[in-house]
């Protein structure tokens, strides 16, 4: 094979976990990749982890990030040989078939590849399996992106290098934390169509109830898509806005600040999508009960 695929894995404190994704790329039904682990001074035995992993062709970096992921990113594509890079963090995982599967879809001409994880939890629960599904984006596909939300997970992304190098790989604003990948995502396919939905289960994503984030995720939404404003209509831009609108009022009546959502959620009702529109009723008819 003539591609290397340039496998990105930023970390931090993740020994016992890394292990297991390490292990999962060693078991690829293909073996034309690196590895470049970026470490945020790990203080645990992941350095030792690493090393046991010393037959694999990983690359391994120390490199103070300032708590910002995407730092350690970039740091990963900027020092790979690749000429494709798969994002894998550090406590998910692949099926043993991912790379062979994917790489067949940038061999027949894509540009752009991502598909469904399983969420792993550290306790199973009564309510079965469940998925971290994408959906199949229609054209525009950037537009797509920016009216509907983001289906697309790191640990699913395969991607031509030159593709992130031409939009300046990711944004490490801070104001962006936990939106730079969507707002990555936006800008490659408003320079590309060759993107691929493989609507099937590659990957394992870990579920941690303990850092699932508090943050209200409105704000950096609203960052991530205001750029690619003046390429919507005015109609485009307030289902948009209102969309971040139904996130708000969603994070303040998970907090039990049902005095600051009513209003949010009234102006997600009148100018959301269908979908949008249906989700600010439920919420609505709760508040109603409050």
């Amino acid at each position: 094979m003539d591609d290397l695929i340039s496998i990105i894995i930023p970390t931090y404190n993740r020994s016992k976990l890394i292990e297991r994704s390490l292990k999962s790329i060693e078991d690829q039904t293909i073996k034309n990749y690196e590895i470049i682990i970026v470490d945020n001074y790990s203080t645990d035995n992941t350095s030792s982890v690493i090393k046991s992993f010393s037959h694999l062709p990983i690359k391994y970096f120390v490199v103070d990030n300032n708590n910002n992921i995407a730092r350690s990113r970039n740091f990963g594509i900027k020092n790979s040989k690749g000429n494709l890079i798969a994002f894998l963090d550090s406590d998910d995982y692949w099926h043993a078939k991912k790379l062979e599967i994917c790489y067949k879809k940038i061999k027949e001409g894509f540009d752009f590849i991502f598909h469904n994880l399983k969420i792993v939890k550290e306790k199973e629960t009564l309510f079965g399996t469940k998925y971290l599904k994408g959906r199949k984006i229609k054209k525009p596909f950037y537009k797509d992106l920016i009216l509907n939300g983001n289906p697309i997970c790191n640990s699913s992304v395969m991607v031509k290098k030159n593709l992130l190098i031409n939009v300046n790989l990711i944004n490490e604003s801070d104001k962006l934390r936990a939106t730079e990948d969507y707002n990555t995502w936006i800008k490659i396919l408003n320079i590309t169509d060759k993107i691929c939905f493989l609507n099937l289960c590659l990957g394992f994503y870990q579920y941690d109830l303990s850092s699932v984030s508090k943050k209200n995720m409105s704000f950096p939404t609203l960052l991530a898509t205001k750029e690619f404003f003046k390429l919507l209509t005015k109609k485009e831009i307030i289902q948009v806005k209102s969309r971040i609108f139904y996130m708000n009022a969603k994070y303040n009546f998970d907090n039990n600040n049902f005095g600051s959502c009513l209003k949010k959620f009234k102006i997600s009702l009148k100018y959301g999508n269908f979908i949008i529109k249906i989700k600010s009723i439920y919420y609505l008819i709760l508040l109603f009960f409050k």
